[in-house]
């Protein structure tokens, strides 16, 4: 797993790219946001009515479902 995978995993599930490595995704039920660091990401989960929830994974300890 790397950078370029993440972010492509991202496009293709909704997620709008907000800047550098940085992307983000709204529905009704709130706000997902995701950072793509040099070896890592950082998930920030924001959902109404809930404290935001942050989760960090080293790219090499990630597996991404598939697209949907």
């Amino acid at each position: 797993m790397d950078a370029d995978m993440i972010a492509a995993w991202a496009v293709e599930n909704g997620y709008l790219q907000i800047g550098m490595g940085n992307y983000r995704r709204s529905d009704n039920e709130g706000v997902m946001t995701i950072e793509i660091k040099r070896m890592s990401y950082l998930l920030i989960d924001e959902r109404q009515g809930s404290r935001p929830r942050l989760v960090s994974r080293l790219f090499k300890d990630m597996i991404l479902p598939n697209a949907g």
